[in-house]
Formats: C-alpha cells, sequence, structure tokens
C-alpha cells in the first residue's frame, strides 16, 4: 500500500517529539509530567477555532530558545520523517519567535540549518529543506528581516519563505510589498492563505507571485479561484485533520482536497504540526484513504504534484521522482 514520501507542509514547533521536548526542559531545570506536556501540546477533541489550535505552540516555542535546542529538535524531526519513509520535506519555522532568550535570528537560522544537514547526512534516504516565516502581526521591520535571512542562507539549506498565523487577523496586502520583493529576487514562497474563510487571499497570494498556497480551503467557495489554481499550476497544501481540529471544515466528508484533486488541481498531503494535530503523514493517507477511496495511484500523483511544487531545482526532483 503506497504510503505518502513527501510533506511540504510542516511547522517546525508543531511536531516537536514530547521526549525532546521533555529533555529540553530538563535541561533548563525544569520538568513536567508526560500527561501535562501532552496535554499542552496536542490539540485537544473540542477544539472551537484555529486561534485555541495556535495556543498548543506556547510551550514548544518556550523551550526552543537556545542553539542546541533548535539544532536538536531538528536533527530529531527529520530523523523521525526518514524512519516514517519520506525522500523529501519542508520544514517552517518563524526565527522571530526564537529570539526571546538573547539569540538573534540569524543565529536561530543556522542553528536549525545544522541540526537538519546532520540528519540528511546520517540519513540520506531524505532530504530536507527550510522554510522561513513571517508572521501575521508581526512589525514590518520584522518579517523584512525573513526575507534578509531567506536571502543570505538560500542554496544553504533554506528554500524559501512563508507566511503564517492566524489568517483572520490583518489583511494579506499589509504583507505584500514583502513578498513582491521576493519574487522579483527570485525567493520562492508559500503563503497560508485560505485556511479561513478567505477565498481572496488565496487569489492574492498567486498575483503576489506565490507558487504553492498553504491550507487553501476556501477556494472551494469561489470557481474563478479554482479555475486560477489548476490554470497556474500553484500546488495546495492540503492539511486535512488539522482542518478538521481547527474546525475550518467540519466534516471529512465535507474536506475540498478531493474537489480540486478531481478538477485537476495539483493537490498535496501534508501534516501540518504532527505533533499538535496527534498525526503522520500516513495516518493523513489512511483517512483519505477510508474517506474519498483514493488508489494508490493518487497517491503518487499527489506526491508528483508535491515534488513538482518543492522549491529545489529540477535535477533534484526528477531524482526524488525517481525515488517514488
Amino acid at each position: 500500500m503506497y504510503q505518502g514520501k513527501v510533506d511540504l507542509h510542516l511547522h517546525l514547533d508543531g511536531s516537536l517529539s514530547e521526549s525532546v521536548v521533555d529533555e529540553l526542559l530538563r535541561q533548563n531545570g525544569e520538568q513536567l509530567s508526560a500527561e501535562v506536556i501532552r496535554d499542552r501540546m496536542r490539540v485537544p477533541e473540542d477544539c472551537k477555532s484555529l486561534v485555541e489550535y495556535l495556543q498548543r505552540f506556547e510551550l514548544p516555542t518556550q523551550v526552543l530558545q537556545s542553539e542546541y535546542a533548535l539544532e536538536r529538535s531538528s536533527y530529531e524531526l527529520v530523523e523521525r520523517l526518514a524512519g516514517q519513509g519520506l525522500v523529501y520535506c519542508e520544514i517552517r519555522f518563524a526565527p522571530q519567535l526564537h529570539t526571546h532568550r538573547g539569540l538573534d535570528q540569524r543565529t536561530v537560522v543556522k542553528s536549525v540549518l545544522r541540526g537538519v544537514k546532520q540528519a540528511e547526512r546520517d540519513y540520506p534516504t531524505i532530504r530536507a529543506g527550510v522554510l522561513l516565516c513571517g508572521m501575521i502581526g508581526s512589525e514590518d521591520a520584522v518579517n523584512r528581516r525573513i526575507l534578509d535571512l531567506a536571502r543570505e542562507f538560500l542554496g544553504q539549506g533554506v528554500v524559501g519563505i512563508d507566511l503564517a498565523g492566524a489568517e483572520c487577523m490583518f489583511p494579506l496586502e499589509t504583507y505584500a510589498p514583502i513578498y513582491l520583493q521576493a519574487a522579483k529576487e527570485d525567493i520562492p514562497f508559500t503563503l497560508h492563505a485560505g485556511e479561513t474563510g478567505n477565498f481572496e487571499n488565496i487569489r492574492r497570494s498567486i498575483e503576489l507571485g506565490a507558487k504553492r498556497v498553504g491550507h487553501g480551503c476556501a477556494a472551494i467557495k469561489d470557481e474563478s479561484v479554482m479555475e486560477l489554481l489548476k490554470r497556474t499550476g500553484t500546488v495546495v497544501e492540503a492539511c486535512v485533520i488539522s482542518n478538521l481540529q481547527t474546525k475550518i471544515v467540519l466534516d471529512v466528508k465535507e474536506h475540498p482536497m478531493a474537489e480540486f484533486y478531481r478538477r485537476g488541481i495539483r493537490v498535496s498531503v501534508n501534516t501540518d504540526n504532527m505533533t499538535c494535530s496527534d498525526t503522520t503523514l500516513k495516518r493523513e493517507h489512511d483517512l483519505l484513504r477510508d474517506t474519498f477511496s483514493f488508489s494508490d495511484d493518487d497517491f503518487r500523483k499527489m506526491d508528483e504534484y508535491a515534488i513538482a511544487g518543492a522549491f529545489i531545482p529540477e535535477a533534484d526532483k526528477a531524482a526524488l521522482i525517481a525515488k517514488l
């Protein structure tokens, strides 16, 4: 049975293992029971919204404030994904969230890259790229620093940038100049767009130059946006279990990714936050297989879409396709 081998939409802080969090807490002279760590990191069954979901990032952010913590956690995540059979992943995080104890953003990025690169050396079956996230609600200067860092580290492990956070808080247009500049400089980017109900954010993301959109659920509400996704070949990074937990979609049978796929939109399967959502790529595939009767060929095609949308050179994409 074919299981997913590519995850393009994966947040570092939302995917820390509970054992690593326990280790990092102890290093800081703190201790929490396994039950408390689990409760603080995993979304509750009665989660009511995206805003409540995002509260589960507080503890991971707390422990990811040292070079060792960032290197250790990124290494362990790639190690875990290699063990799950993935051949490619893109791990995203917001460097500005890890400066509360004195680190500067450049040091944060270098620490994560060290962990990712060492894991790639130790587990050569997987390749991992890093996306740097601007944050909705952050000051313009802070988000512009993400562009500077991407420019500096592009080709050294960083593969692009993103805009993450509670999409409904501020208009996407607030951040447009940063991503227009990224497009001008050929710095690849994906944007969280249409995770909530605003399908116009998807249209605007594509206009700005985004090659992928995170979640993209709201596209189902507008025929012209779906046609735009198809015509431009924009890859939709679907995260089904996360969308159910945040109540973006109330029933898995209503999730739009099956309709996207049927229409020829390039949709891929992703986990979003493995620990927060208590999921894996296999769990996502199993749910989709049971719900929509996707075949092995369907899932392989979705992985091909994901690789086509990966922010890596074309020659590297061909090598990954061969691994499928």
